[in-house]
């Protein structure tokens, strides 16, 4: 892969080279980008290297580190909105890609771990909203999370899994607030917690088992507060602290974590 990259910009660097220095950085009549332009950094390495026309950028850019490496890739398709973008960590591996229109994301974006590689989620989007599923894997490319979206909203399943496959969690979003079924699992496929969530809240009688699959105790909700909730157990206890402490707190993977001042393309 790097030393892919590294031919990459050799090819940018010659083809800039064999230019006449004065073809670099013009402007038309109207005050547009023309031709090739670079811009760089205050260290002289360049921060982008692009072909621009009538002012907008075509074909391929390609953004830098101050340090010298690849950023970003940015592929212009003729006559579309739609822009590809490959996102790359300061070490030359893929951090990201997707498209855009515009400024905005659009349908499939994927993130790749910096330790390894491995695909560690991807997000579906429509015209800036995230729509559609969201997945998280794990290491081992199974899948740890997902998610259902509409327009920017959590809408439909969220299921979580352990990293054999095995369910671990089964519940469901109501206009971004976790309502219905809701069920928990021991790792061994056996159900922990079962039980039904109404607006964010614990509602109903709910069930707790062990291990073995056998009955632990059940508990009657009303819109989160338990008849009985001195009957749980402090597993129980810190598991429910968890869960209503992260309810719709889920952070999502942004490309401005992944790479700090990706949205300054020119």
């Amino acid at each position: 892969m790097r030393y892919f990259l590294l031919l990459l910009q050799l090819g940018i660097f010659s083809a800039l080279l064999q230019a006449q220095p004065d073809t670099l950085n013009q402007t038309d009549a109207q005050g547009r980008m023309q031709g090739y332009w670079q811009k760089n950094y205050p260290n002289g390495k360049p921060m982008y290297i692009g072909q621009f026309k009538d002012g907008a950028p075509v074909g391929q850019m390609k953004r830098y580190y101050e340090s010298g490496e690849i950023k970003a890739v940015l592929i212009y398709k003729t006559g579309r909105q739609q822009v590809f973008t490959r996102f790359f960590y300061e070490d030359g591996e893929v951090a990201a890609e997707g498209n855009y229109l515009g400024s905005l994301k659009d349908s499939l974006w994927t993130y790749y771990s910096y330790y390894s590689g491995a695909v560690t989620s991807t997000e579906m989007y429509d015209h800036g909203a995230k729509s559609g599923m969201e997945y998280k894997y794990y290491e081992n490319g199974k899948i740890s999370e997902e998610i259902q979206w509409q327009d920017n909203i959590k809408h439909g399943i969220w299921n979580q899994y352990f990293d054999d496959g095995t369910q671990k969690m089964l519940s469901t979003h109501a206009d971004g607030r976790v309502s219905g079924a809701y069920a928990f699992y021991w790792p061994n496929g056996n159900k922990y917690i079962v039980g039904q969530f109404v607006d964010n809240k614990r509602h109903g009688k709910w069930f707790f088992y062990n291990d073995d699959g056998s009955l632990k105790y059940e508990i009657d909700y009303h819109f989160g507060k338990a008849e009985n909730e001195e009957e749980l157990i402090k597993q129980d206890q810190d598991y429910f602290k968890m869960v209503e402490e992260n309810m719709g707190k889920f952070q999502d993977p942004t490309l401005e974590d992944v790479v700090p001042g990706s949205g300054d393309y020119y």
